[in-house]
């Protein structure tokens, strides 16, 4: 799709600027010099759109433990809440789990494979 905006863009401002010096002949026209103005203001915004840049960029980050996950505690020992797997996030490096009621933070344990 970019490619189709920059050719069109591209034969637009072409053709304008080829108006444009056309209305400087001997005669001056002050229709080809309108046309111009337009067909190249025209080329300008489809390469204005062409090259606006409209998506979002969302960074994932997925973390990829070589043991079992065990968290510790299974509910909160501030709130008593249940924290389940959702609540897993990385602070500093290290992974946690964050409790949603109350906002505590616990580390978790890695068990080793073997």
């Amino acid at each position: 799709m970019k490619i189709i905006g920059y050719i069109i863009s591209g034969i637009c401002i072409f053709f304008g600027v080829l108006f444009i010096w056309s209305a400087f002949g001997t005669p001056f026209s002050s229709s080809d010099l309108i046309i111009g103005l337009i067909t190249t203001a025209i080329g300008i915004v489809i390469l204005y759109v062409t090259t606006k840049n409209n998506r979002k960029t969302t960074n994932i980050y997925k973390v990829d433990l070589p043991g079992e996950i065990k968290m510790n505690p299974k509910s909160c020992q501030k709130c008593g809440g249940p924290l389940n797997a959702d609540n897993f996030t990385i602070v500093n490096g290290a992974p946690t789990v964050k409790c949603p009621y109350c906002g505590a933070v616990y580390e978790v344990t890695e068990e080793p494979k073997w």
